[in-house]
């Protein structure tokens, strides 16, 4: 019966956190991983 418990707190904490990432980021707003380059800006030249 305390395996049992545990299992369920354990999933109930997982099924939390995805729930939560999906709260914050959304469906679908992140780009695939493909396009992340084309999104940070490459500077022209060294920054000293």
């Amino acid at each position: 019966m305390e395996r049992f418990f545990l299992v369920t707190m354990v999933l109930a904490v997982l099924l939390l956190i995805v729930a939560a990432d999906l709260l914050v980021n959304g469906v679908g707003l992140q780009p695939p991983p493909t396009q992340v380059a084309n999104v940070l800006p490459v500077p022209g030249r060294p920054v000293r």
